[in-house]
């Protein structure tokens, strides 16, 4: 008898657990996986796949729209999955090292490209838009040649944050 008690009971939880998240207000983290994978093209942990399963630990709200996705970041690094009207998230997909090296290779600003320069401090930034002297990739110092109002313009040497952006250290 004691033994029938303990089937059911273990019966009934398996049964809510499934059903746990379906009762909730929160949106089935799975479908997610599901999702991601589908646009992707590749499954969880393959190149091409996200890296990771989505944090269970996440609380979104349930959606009742259709999520949508698309690709985000430079190389296409992320998969933005937005439910309309409500929330967002980024999951991130596994590159191959060899397509992460070709995408170190380019440069991330050129000769002559236009930038978005900025400079700063505590509690205040402001920017201006410049020109690109010569390449460089993300961290690297360059010379990039301020709009001043004048001809010529005034050249400092910034460093770049990503493609169409650089930040002039305040001393």
């Amino acid at each position: 008898m004691r033994r029938h008690y303990l089937i059911a009971a273990a019966t009934t939880l398996a049964t809510l657990a499934t059903t746990s998240v379906a009762a909730s207000n929160f949106h089935d983290l799975a479908t997610i996986d599901t999702a991601v994978a589908r646009f992707a093209g590749a499954q969880i942990g393959q190149s091409g796949g996200a890296q990771s399963p989505v944090d269970r630990q996440m609380r979104l709200a349930r959606c009742a729209a259709p999520l949508a996705l698309d690709w985000y970041g430079a190389g296409e690094t992320a998969v933005r999955v937005t439910c309309p009207g409500s929330w967002h998230i980024f999951v991130p997909i596994m590159r191959t090292r060899a397509s992460v090296a070709a995408v170190e290779e380019a440069p991330a600003i050129s000769r002559r490209d236009l930038l978005r320069v900025e400079a700063g401090g505590a509690g205040f930034r402001v920017s201006r838009s410049g020109e690109a002297l010569e390449e460089g990739q993300v961290g690297e110092a360059i010379r990039v040649k301020i709009d001043d109002g004048t001809r010529q313009g005034r050249v400092v040497m910034a460093r770049v944050v990503e493609a169409g952006l650089v930040r002039v250290a305040v001393r």
